[in-house]
């Protein structure tokens, strides 16, 4: 699974990369320098919108791909650059807010997020994902269907682009 930097410009696009499991360094407030030595350190590819910022990364010998279009091109794009699978698999999922890995909480374990949740979420769902980082916790709400019907979109627009 490739592990990525991706520049202040690509937001919805980290997003959908860590919800698909993979690991995302982003952040708004990240410098260029900072975005390539953290590509370069931890050997991540590099995804930009900012052709100036790939082509210095081009010539530091980072992997990177130049990234355009709207958001739903951008994830097309990359995820058959990549061969991501537009899947997304909660047991697999990063925190969409820090990248942070996720617990999944069933039954009694699901104590430990009690006081982190509106009481009647917490009593009407069986399944959490606490973030060992930032202590975010995630349910399949009324959101899942969103997204699921968003991947569904994107495996859509993937094949319509292979068959071109």
């Amino acid at each position: 699974m490739c592990s990525f930097a991706v520049d202040a410009m690509l937001g919805k696009l980290a997003l959908w990369l860590r919800l698909t499991g993979h690991d995302t360094f982003y952040g708004v407030d990240t410098d260029d320098d900072e975005l390539l030595r953290v590509a370069n350190s931890e050997n991540r590819i590099l995804l930009t919108s900012d052709a100036d910022l790939h082509g210095r990364a081009v010539k530091s010998n980072i992997r990177g791909m130049l990234v355009r279009g709207s958001v739903d091109e951008a994830v097309v794009n990359v995820f058959i650059e990549f061969g991501i699978a537009p899947t997304v698999d909660s047991t697999k999922s990063r925190c969409s807010k820090c990248n942070g890995e996720l617990i999944q909480l069933v039954g009694t374990e699901k104590e430990r997020i009690r006081d982190l949740v509106h009481r009647r979420t917490y009593d009407y769902y069986e399944k959490f994902w606490l973030c060992k980082d930032c202590q975010s916790v995630f349910f399949q709400g009324g959101y899942w269907r969103n997204i699921l019907e968003y991947m569904e979109k994107i495996e859509v627009l993937m094949r319509e682009r292979r068959d071109v």
